[in-house]
């Protein structure tokens, strides 16, 4: 008999072709390429020769180069100044009157209207100690108010002028110079604030370096007016500590009691002329904005009282019957008949699309003309037409009500406490109201 190690070997042996086949891959039969079909070419006549001669050989000619684009260079701007004397009332200097600013040619003098246009290259500030300084400013053209202060006793600072730069289209911050001297040591802290009509435009501290005060501030208001502004420096002792506010006790004798140390004065815009031009363009917006209002209100008011079969009393009034009447949408209303003859689609029209159409043209962004000279009036206008708007909801809630018909679904009632004509009277009231603050502010 076999011993087991012989029995294993004759296995492997039996074994070994097997694996051979499972592990080593058949190689693939080789690929065979078969020539393609022959196409024979069509005949062609002799005359098919003769007729098309041989075309000579393409000749490939590259396209041309267009040259590099060189972008132009861009266009300088020129660096022009208008330069205006004023006085701190806001009246034109004479004609010759030295400013605080020199050029090559020497120093700047008022012209014979009170202003005078040079170029900015090499202009430079004077300041109250002869310092020059160079004006530095983009290319563009300028407007520097120059306005002559005059000397006040018992002040922190004592300024000579007081210069608004600013750009023509108002791209740029406008800059306030001041230019003076103080009696105050070096790093007290100086409050400048610029206000119109008791309402701060502008505001921030300055620090003293010497005695020689040379302050070039960035403004943040951007809408400017002609006209006067109030200009007030002051210094609060209270900021410092005994140690540092005894010694200068003996400058102004409200630094032992704590007061506030001020300096007031003015900034002046513009010369008197134009500050009339513009308070009468003022003027007249506003008058056309409240003949609106009050107009349309009319109308609406003649109108519901006619649908409800009633004539308004309002057209006893001549002056208020003619304001109706002249109204560019008088003959409109006047279609709109009565009663069961009452034009539901013409008012729809009108009170949906075709009076806040008209109304959204007046409380525009940007409609208001100078609405820094006069803020809370242009605050007014807008909400003035949102009541507007209100009302005109509200009436015709009172004549769908009185017709006998429900409530439209762009109607409304914004207090469901009261009835829809309580609420219409409080809401008459307060267009009376914004009206009058209106009126209040612009020709008080």
């Amino acid at each position: 008999m076999m011993d087991s190690s012989d029995r294993k070997l004759w296995l492997l042996v039996l074994a070994l072709p097997f694996v051979a086949w499972l592990l080593i891959e058949p190689r693939p039969a080789p690929t065979v390429i078969r020539p393609p079909d022959r196409v024979e070419p069509p005949s062609v006549t002799g005359s098919e020769v003769d007729s098309h001669p041989i075309l000579p050989p393409v000749v490939h000619v590259d396209p041309p180069v267009d040259p590099p684009v060189v972008d132009p260079e861009p266009a300088v701007l020129p660096f022009q100044c208008l330069i205006r004397g004023l006085t701190a009332a806001g009246e034109l200097l004479p004609e010759g009157t030295e400013l605080p600013l020199e050029t090559d040619a020497g120093r700047v003098v008022t012209g014979a209207d009170g202003w005078l246009e040079v170029a900015g290259e090499g202009l430079r500030w004077i300041s109250s100690k002869g310092r020059q300084i160079p004006v530095e400013l983009p290319p563009g053209h300028w407007i520097l108010d120059c306005t002559a202060q005059l000397p006040l006793a018992d002040a922190p600072v004592q300024l000579d002028w007081v210069i608004l730069v600013r750009e023509e289209e108002g791209q740029s911050p406008a800059r306030l110079v001041i230019s003076g001297a103080t009696p105050l040591p070096d790093g007290m802290r100086l409050l400048v604030k610029l206000s119109h009509q008791d309402r701060t435009l502008d505001g921030g501290y300055e620090i003293t370096d010497g005695e020689s005060l040379w302050w070039n501030r960035a403004l943040v208001s951007d809408s400017w007016f002609a006209g006067c502004l109030a200009l007030s420096i002051e210094w609060d002792p209270n900021l410092l500590r005994e140690s540092r506010r005894s010694p200068l006790e003996s400058l102004w004798p409200g630094i032992a009691r704590g007061e506030i140390w001020s300096w007031q004065g003015f900034l002046c815009i513009d010369d008197p002329q134009e500050a009339r031009r513009q308070q009468l363009e003022i003027s007249r917006w506003y008058a056309e904005v409240i003949e609106e209002v009050q107009a349309c209100r009319d109308l609406l008011l003649v109108a519901s009282a006619k649908a409800r079969g009633k004539k308004s009393s309002l057209l006893r009034d001549p002056e208020r019957a003619d304001r109706v009447f002249e109204h560019p949408l008088a003959a409109t209303f006047d279609l709109l008949g009565r009663g069961k003859n009452f034009d539901y689609k013409r008012w729809r029209r009108l009170i949906d699309e075709a009076l806040p159409q008209r109304w959204s043209q007046w409380s525009a962004a940007g409609r208001v003309p100078y609405p820094h000279r006069q803020p809370a009036a242009a605050k007014n206008v807008a909400l003035l037409f949102n009541v507007l708007v209100k009302y005109s909801r509200l009436e015709s809630t009172v004549l769908y009500e009185a017709l006998g018909k429900p409530r439209h679904i762009h109607d409304f009632v914004a207090n469901f406490d009261w009835e829809p004509t309580t609420e219409r009277k409080q809401t008459l009231s307060r267009l009376r109201n914004f009206i009058e603050a209106i009126q209040q502010s612009i020709w008080k």
